[in-house]
């Protein structure tokens, strides 16, 4: 209704102007006619002793009546909150941005969009200055500011996509008021003196929960995909769950799902040969699509291609023949060559002049220079320690190792896997591919006699066959340690990204499968909405809430706008004025 609200300058010429109007058209009103009578004195007495007060008297009430009617109507059509005119009112707004919010709603908007609605037409209408908080807190002004400051702020705040809504500590003012637009979903704990507005709707939510791929106890070569569904919505559900990976891999399953029921199926994905795979549940009217898909990495599941170079070793092949899902093929060294097809090389007593193209075990080799170089001899050597959290040292009793003679690498923190109180017996590093180096012949230690020997040699091998590895995070923030990388999305897109002194950081704002590339290093890092607390879009306080209406406590009433309390004053005068003009009072 208030015109003008964006120009002080223009609202005060407007009053002026029609303040100088209405005394330039008092000033201007017609005199008196003059007429002839046969006499003047009877009449010369009276206004002698009262016309020209009583005259006067009229004639400033008229004009004061004519101001006051004028100047309300003035008023009524600027906004009363411009420099100089503030009628004092404040107001502390809180938007709940939760990643419920995101959900849309049946006229094909988000409850985000109608809170920004309603919240515009909260800060347009109640109070001249406004603080603007809300529960994520990433408000982007702080403390109170103009409508005009506000109305723009609202604009830059966004919906969240992970986290715990919280309630923002708001000032303790009873002359403030506080309004609060929310979906109902989060857990806050909202003030009795607050005016709620609920912009919660009603919405069909379908979401995978969980994703886990993991090769069968019995064959490393099968894998096994299970899906956790889960019907969010109010209403029973048919969903087809779907698992797609590389060009024409394709699985599907059709379940009806009952209003919050939880559903694992379970997939045979043995026919893929690895990498990316894509979890889907598609249902009809969606209304919250970040938790629809899921993605997970799929380890290449083929057999293994290894190539042992070895002068005879009957131990080393006969523990290589044992793992499942290894084809081994056994050479001299003076047959070897690099372009051998091979995904992984072992090599006993010996090193090659250069590095492999492939993963390499090596078996106490031969002095290199790709290799680090040997720290010294031991006999008779013990175990002093070993890194529990390396996969290369899982599954084996290295207090048990007796070695009978080893030769030792400098003890390198960041390579060092087993080691002595003398040095490196076991330790990691990457030339043209990754390697791994073990001091002592397997026949020089009772490791070959030990069960963990085939478990360290498995180990091994799939260390070295990772060359892609990869991370599990949720969406929003996430953190690699992989110092100045940079980041492409699943489409191959270059996303930012910022360094820190311990590694990457960037934002994953939809599940995906991220890669992180620094120098020769990369790490995939796969993204998902795995959290049935978010995907449960339908657990609101306001359930039986009308939507878009403000619910104010008992107690608090709306003040009256303005410029209807100045159009009211306004009308008041002009009937004053009216009933003084038709009485003869004013002129």
């Amino acid at each position: 209704m208030p015109l003008l609200a964006n120009s002080p300058a223009l609202a005060y010429a407007l009053i002026a102007a029609v303040a100088a109007v209405i005394v330039l058209l008092h000033l201007l009103k017609p005199r008196p006619r003059q007429m002839l009578v046969a006499s003047t004195l009877l009449w010369a007495s009276v206004a002698k002793r009262y016309r020209r007060r009583d005259r006067l008297w009229r004639w400033w009430l008229s004009l004061a009546l004519c101001l006051a009617v004028g100047l309300a109507i003035a008023l009524a059509l600027i906004r009363s909150d411009a420099p100089g005119m503030t009628t004092g009112a404040r107001m502390v707004l809180v938007l709940d941005n939760s990643p419920s919010m995101a959900a849309r709603t049946r006229d094909g908007k988000t409850r985000w969009s109608h809170a920004i609605e309603r919240s515009r037409s909260l800060i347009e209408a109640n109070a001249a200055q406004v603080m603007l908080l809300d529960t994520m807190g990433g408000a982007p002004v702080s403390g109170y500011v103009s409508r005009e400051e506000a109305q723009a702020a609202v604009g830059r705040i966004r919906v969240a996509i992970d986290g715990v809504a919280q309630m923002p500590t708001v000032p303790d003012m009873a002359s403030a008021q506080l309004h609060i637009v929310s979906d109902g979903v989060a857990s806050l704990n909202i003030p009795e003196r607050a005016v709620v507005h609920s912009v919660f709707e009603p919405a069909d939510n379908v979401a995978v929960t969980a994703l886990e791929v993991r090769p069968f106890p019995a064959d490393p070569l099968r894998y096994e995909a299970f899906v956790q569904v889960y019907n969010a919505s109010l209403v029973v559900k048919h969903v087809r769950v779907t698992l797609r990976g590389g060009e024409r891999f394709a699985l599907s399953q059709e379940l009806d799902l009952a209003p919050g029921e939880l559903v694992d199926a379970a997939f045979d994905v043995s026919g893929f040969e690895g990498g990316v795979l894509a979890a889907g549940a598609l249902s009809g009217n969606d209304a919250f699509a970040l938790d629809d898909v899921a993605f997970a990495v799929v380890p290449a599941h083929r057999a293994k291609q290894v190539v042992l170079i070895t002068q005879g070793n009957a131990r080393l092949e006969d523990c290589l023949r044992s793992l499942a899902g290894v084809r081994v093929r056994t050479l001299t060294p003076a047959a070897y060559r690099d372009d051998l097809h091979a995904d992984a090389y072992v090599f006993d007593g010996f090193a090659p002049s250069t590095a492999p193209s492939v993963g390499a075990l090596l078996f106490q080799p031969s002095a290199v220079s790709w290799l680090p170089a040997p720290a010294g001899e031991v006999n008779n050597a013990t175990v002093a320690k070993w890194d529990r959290t390396h996969p290369l040292a899982d599954g084996v009793a290295w207090h048990d190792l007796r070695i009978k003679h080893a030769t030792l690498r400098s003890a390198v923190s960041e390579r060092t896997v087993v080691s002595t109180a003398n040095g490196a017996l076991i330790a990691t590093g990457q030339a043209a591919a990754p390697w791994i180096i073990v001091g002592f012949a397997p026949q020089a230690s009772n490791l070959a006699l030990q069960p963990g020997f085939p478990i360290f040699v498995g180990n091994a091998l799939a260390w070295l066959g990772d060359v892609d590895p990869s991370a599990a995070r949720s969406i929003g923030t996430v953190h690699v340690p992989l110092i100045n990388g940079y980041v492409v999305d699943g489409g191959g897109a270059r996303i930012a990204s910022r360094a820190t002194p311990n590694g990457t950081v960037f934002e994953a704002l939809r599940p995906d499968v991220y890669t992180v590339h620094a120098g020769a290093r990369q790490l995939k890092v796969v993204a998902n909405l795995l959290d049935p607390r978010v995907a449960d879009i339908n657990h609101s306080r306001f359930v039986d809430r009308p939507p878009s209406i403000g619910q104010q406590p008992a107690g608090l009433r709306r003040p009256a706008e303005p410029w209807m309390l100045l159009l009211l004053i306004a009308t008041a005068f002009l009937l004053i004025e009216w009933t003084a003009y038709t009485r003869r009072i004013t002129v």
